[in-house]
């Protein structure tokens, strides 16, 4: 299983994260995915509600608890943030709407070379992929007992994934089951079938077009990355914000050849 472990300001609060003066935003070329992390708590403020529209602003009012309510605004955010850096656009103008089965994706008047992304986060923990000219696919789950699991890999889980779960005991057959789980959800991001184009554990003609690869984003988490290109080269970043302004940080990034690099 391939690993990246992210520089830990991206989990700090916002006056002890990173303040070193800021890289040049990083180029995107086709082939290549760029996956960042971001610590959503202690983020959320006005200038992010700003960035928000007013369908966002609405469902972040639909939250019960404060805490949700803001990762939730502190999340689209910096979505907006960081597509409006790659496109060289104001953030509070870029128009996302949902597809069929609920995967975001940007409505523009005019091609901007193809920009695709996707985001998943679990608790504080989000993950943002964005790519050129083929689609991506991400999930992050926190390490936990999963009730059910039996019932869920018999339904959703190729057989020999089922075989493998069922030698297992105990915490290894837990990050088994959640490494499994988060492979098929960045796969049916990245078509953007949803659960609703899953084949009941039977290979699909969908999976053998994306690659995907399994992640560790921060100690209790598990992650897994899908995209259309066969060997795509990825660069893990960590968004970080300076005190008083929210902005990108890009510590610890790397590139690779062909494949995801352990970032330690």
């Amino acid at each position: 299983m391939n690993r990246f472990r992210m520089n830990a300001a991206a989990c700090l609060p916002r006056d002890e994260a990173t303040t070193a003066v800021r890289p040049a935003w990083p180029g995107l070329p086709q082939g290549e995915v760029h996956v960042w992390k971001a610590c959503l708590d202690g983020l959320a403020d006005e200038d992010h509600r700003a960035l928000l529209s007013p369908d966002e602003l609405v469902r972040a009012g639909l939250y019960r608890f404060a805490r949700d309510r803001l990762r939730f605004v502190a999340g689209r955010a910096i979505l907006r943030m960081i597509l409006g850096r790659y496109l060289g656009r104001d953030p509070a103008e870029l128009v996302i709407v949902q597809g069929a089965h609920g995967k975001p994706r940007l409505a523009l008047e005019k091609p901007a070379g193809e920009l695709y992304f996707n985001v998943s986060h679990a608790d504080s923990i989000a993950l943002y992929a964005v790519a050129r000219g083929g689609e991506v696919g991400v999930d992050v789950e926190r390490v936990r007992e999963i009730p059910d699991w039996a019932g869920i890999a018999d339904r959703f889980f190729r057989p020999q994934e089922q075989l493998q779960l069922q030698s297992l005991t105990g915490d290894r057959r837990r990050i088994a089951f959640l490494q499994a789980w988060t492979r098929r959800e960045a796969l049916l991001k990245a078509s953007g079938d949803g659960l609703t184009g899953e084949t009941e554990g039977r290979p699909s003609p969908r999976d053998e077009a994306f690659s995907v690869s399994s992640l560790v984003p921060a100690p209790g988490y598990l992650a897994a990355l899908a995209s259309g290109f066969p060997t795509p080269r990825v660069v893990f970043m960590t968004w970080s914000a300076t005190p008083g302004r929210a902005g990108p940080g890009i510590p610890g990034s790397r590139r690779t050849g062909s494949q995801v690099v352990e970032i330690k």
